[in-house]
């Protein structure tokens, strides 16, 4: 039985996905095989994302994809989409619609339960080559860009009620995974690089008694080159950057700022301002002088005024962030600024977006200048043309001539594409 697994939105989801496949893979009796991508298949799993109205609406139009490549194909949607509105995904050839909890067991015994009803249709071998157009042009868009890093999930759930945001009702309460099983976790992973994630990582411990300084402490000998995944600015202090640098983690650091005007972060229940998130900023900097420091913003919340707009760009200038991720405000139904806020005219949005995203070019080449002449270790991932690309340990990207699935240091020279170009420092 082919089974291919589809993962929509953020790393938590890639981290479940590749659960479901190791656990279908090692299941002797159903007799699978796993993997991911949209590609041909008997089963498809959907790993849905709903973090904007845009995430759900490609989740569900991946049903059709699935039927368009495998039109006898089974699916099984999980995930954050389906937990929102299990009812848009109940379409024909779909067997089960779970939610955020317990994915792999769901997906297993799903197909346990319908193993007699997938056999008739497995899989007919002129339809694998009837559509290799069609794998060829979803393989790419699939593929796991960060195959040589290792993603290990520290916490699921958030208590944090961002008036914009529906993951809280939909992924439950804060809840840590105990550090003993992450060390296991992590020590069995080949990899050369782990990042830590989760839903709300900072607030990693809180329910066990314990904080995100202590299990960073307590991996300090993973011999692994190991980073953070996104942070809350209030997490930053003297006890966390230190036991950073103690353990050897990657100075990049992405702090969620969400808006630049401590008016509109109000109304957005995001509990700090604009001189709270900046002297964080500095903090970072007097440990790590070169630290890359990303952030996500909101643009067109529904209280964002054209002065709040230029006050928000002004104060992301101010931050000098080496790269922002910049998304136009969804309303999402149940939340608490849907119920109360009409969300803005799209070109008024959409003008903000534009010039929000020049702001970011800027910055972002800003952030390469200051770094070009500097030799840093980069973990070369994936090849791209004549060159490998990989990462500095404060997230740049670097093109280079050099082995892919090595690290090793790199002088930085100049901007190209959308990083740098490097010269490993043994062949100058």
């Amino acid at each position: 039985m082919i089974v291919r697994v589809v993962t929509l939105g953020c790393k938590v989801n890639q981290v479940e996905s590749a659960e479901i496949i190791e656990a279908l893979n090692n299941d002797k009796e159903l007799c699978i095989n796993a993997s991911a991508g949209l590609e041909p298949a008997d089963v498809y799993v959907l790993n849905t994302c709903s973090v904007t109205a845009e995430a759900d609406r490609k989740s569900r139009q991946y049903i059709s994809k699935m039927q368009k490549l495998s039109p006898n194909s089974r699916i099984i949607v999980v995930g954050c989409s389906s937990q929102n509105c299990a009812e848009k995904f109940n379409k024909h050839g779909v067997i089960g619609v779970g939610g955020t909890t317990e994915k792999t067991e769901f997906v297993v015994d799903t197909i346990r339960k319908n193993a007699e009803n997938i056999k008739s249709i497995l899989s007919d071998r002129i339809l694998l080559r009837k559509n290799t157009d069609f794998c060829a042009k979803y393989r790419a868009k699939f593929a796991n860009k960060d195959k040589t890093r290792a993603f290990i999930k520290i916490q699921d759930g958030c208590d944090r009620f961002c008036t914009y945001c529906i993951i809280p009702y939909l992924r439950g309460r804060s809840r840590s995974i105990a550090p003993e099983k992450i060390i296991v976790e992590c020590q069995k992973i080949d990899s050369k690089e782990i990042v830590l994630t989760g839903i709300d990582i900072s607030d990693y411990g809180k329910d066990i008694g314990l904080g995100l300084s202590d299990l960073i402490g307590s991996l300090s000998e993973i011999k692994a080159r190991k980073r953070l995944g996104s942070l809350e600015c209030e997490i930053v202090d003297d006890r966390l950057l230190s036991a950073m640098e103690q353990g050897g983690y990657c100075p990049h650091f992405h702090l969620s700022l969400q808006s630049g005007s401590s008016a509109v972060l109000k109304t957005m229940n995001r509990h700090y301002d604009t001189v709270f998130f900046l002297s964080k900023i500095e903090l970072i900097r007097k440990y790590f002088p070169l630290a890359g420091i990303t952030t996500d913003v909101i643009v067109g919340f529904p209280t964002e005024t054209e002065d709040l707009f230029e006050e928000s760009c002004a104060f992301v200038e101010l931050c000098a962030f080496s790269d922002i991720h910049v998304f136009p405000y969804s309303s999402r139904r149940g939340t608490f600024a849907s119920r109360k806020y009409a969300p803005l005219p799209k070109d008024v949005v959409a003008s903000r977006v534009a010039k929000l995203l020049d702001i970011k070019h800027k910055l972002r080449n800003d952030f390469f200048i200051k770094n070009s002449g500097q030799t840093a270790p980069v973990y070369f991932e994936e090849k791209k043309e004549a060159l490998c690309v990989g990462y500095t340990p404060n997230y740049i990207k670097v093109y280079a001539d050099a082995q892919c699935g090595d690290i090793i240091d790199v002088k930085l020279t100049e901007l190209y594409d959308d990083g740098m170009l490097g010269v490993p420092t043994d062949s100058q």
